[in-house]
């Protein structure tokens, strides 16, 4: 059964409930109401004397006070309430039936009344008529019983009973129509959300809620729905980017340890055969052997540093001067590449909370970058700048520049711009990856970009004080 069927029989019969209510109600509050005037009329009635033994060939007989008398001629006249004296004994001395002359009611059963009863229901004699009777003393005199029938009433309740059923019904069909209509609408939004559902579960992630009247919450409920659903699409491609980056780091890193394994293999071949007949010879190859397998631990040691960032491993964390740090960077350059000059720009100091070791990392590696991307001869400008919050560090040369569509995956492991993957200076794609990484887990950020008339721009901003370092240990988090 659907949501919609469900909401329409609960409030079909919540619905009937009121109208049954509603009539059971009316229906004993009319009959209270009339049995109270009947209470009335016949207590102004007993408050008079008992009349005399009527004459039966009188016109007036049976007419009460206030009756119009029959039209002359005439035997037809109407009682609107019986009245019979009872003596002492217990015997009717006088009954007088309500109804008209011709067709009388039938009288009511006196038999178990006693003396000052009061207000008091009674049957008829042959049981197809109620009375409300008023019983009086009359002391020596007996017992006078004035007693109203009450068919009329109960001919007033059951008519409106029935008009109740009848309008209650038409309110009834009217109501389940207009619910079903009504729910119908209400609940179209949810029809919408289950097929957007169905077709996302069939694969496709760009189908969204439509948009509904911002005051509902069904309209609510969309907008977290298709927030929550944009938010799994970019799960899934981050997933599925994150698979496909794996995937080419794990050809790639099979690639950058094959060739200095086969370079290495093919030596100690050459060894074994005989090959290297001169010293001369040997002496290379063992050049070569040695030059093969310090690049193949560089790039066996930077793997583990990545592999040590994704575990979270901690940082040192400390006061750092990240001045002095550029400074015994820019020294280092010096003396590995005195082609390359270096101006080193900023204040006295610049101190925040970071891993010293960890930093000069990021800088060092900013430099080698240089050396290995710009021609002999260009030169770089270090510059640190420190701001009430976080430090800037940059690094920008004069050489060639990244290409363009090399920009945004500079910081890409394994990633070169140069497509003929040259590893004339022993690069192995993954210094950025690692200077991202470390930076990433000091709370800051990098971005790489061109400088107009100049080179190569690489921004690294770092906070004072990052916000997610607890005490002096923080945690590294994959670039």
């Amino acid at each position: 059964m659907t949501l919609q069927t469900k909401l329409v029989i609960s409030f079909t019969i919540m619905l009937l409930a009121v109208i049954v209510a509603v009539g059971v109600v009316a229906s004993r509050s009319i009959e209270s109401i009339l049995v109270a005037q009947t209470d009335r009329t016949l207590l102004s009635i007993g408050t008079r004397s008992p009349r005399p033994e009527p004459d039966r060939d009188s016109p007036d007989h049976g007419r009460e006070e206030g009756e119009a008398p029959a039209p002359s001629g005439s035997a037809v006249f109407l009682r609107s309430f019986a009245e019979i004296l009872i003596a002492p004994d217990g015997t009717a001395v006088r009954s007088e039936p309500s109804g008209f002359a011709d067709d009388p009611d039938p009288l009511p059963d006196v038999t178990e009344v006693a003396a000052g009863s009061g207000l008091v229901f009674l049957d008829s004699v042959d049981g197809t008529l109620r009375y409300r009777a008023n019983t009086i003393d009359l002391g020596d005199s007996g017992v006078v019983v004035y007693a109203a029938p009450l068919g009329d009433i109960a001919t007033a309740a059951s008519s409106l009973i029935r008009t109740l059923l009848i309008a209650g019904g038409a309110v009834l069909l009217l109501g389940a129509v207009a619910t079903w209509s009504t729910v119908r609408r209400a609940i179209r939004p949810v029809d919408e959300m289950v097929g957007t559902a169905e077709a996302i579960a069939a694969g496709d992630l760009t189908r969204r809620v439509p948009h509904l009247d911002a005051t509902t919450e069904l309209a609510r409920l969309g907008s977290a729905l298709n927030e929550m659903l944009s938010h799994i699409e970019e799960a899934v491609g981050a997933e599925r980017t994150g698979r496909e980056r794996l995937r080419q780091f794990v050809a790639d890193a099979s690639h950058e340890l094959r060739t200095p394994i086969t370079a290495i293999s093919g030596y100690a071949e050459l060894k074994r055969q005989g090959g290297l007949v001169s010293p001369e010879a040997e002496a290379n190859a063992w050049s070569r052997i040695e030059a093969e397998s310090r690049r193949m631990g560089n790039l066996v040691e930077e793997l583990l540093t990545l592999a040590r960032l994704g575990q979270r491993q901690p940082l040192d964390m400390g006061r750092v001067d990240l001045m002095q740090v550029a400074r015994d960077a820019a020294a280092d350059h010096a003396a590995i590449d005195p082609l390359r000059p270096v101006e080193l720009i900023g204040p006295e100091e610049a101190i925040l909370d970071g891993d010293a070791e960890r930093l000069h990392q990021v800088v060092s590696s900013l430099l080698a970058n240089v050396r290995i991307h710009t021609p002999e001869g260009t030169s770089v400008e270090l510059e640190v700048t420190a701001g009430d919050d976080s430090i800037e560090l940059t690094v920008t040369d004069d050489g060639p520049g990244i290409p363009g569509d090399a920009v945004g995956r500079v910081f890409d492991r394994f990633y070169r711009a140069d497509p003929s993957r040259s590893r004339r200076s022993g690069g192995s794609g993954l210094g950025l990856s690692i200077v991202e990484a470390i930076v990433a887990a000091h709370g800051g950020t990098v971005d790489a970009a061109n400088v107009a008339d100049r080179g190569a721009k690489v921004t690294i901003t770092l906070p004072r004080t990052p916000a997610h370092t607890p005490a002096q240990t923080t945690t590294l988090t994959p670039g």
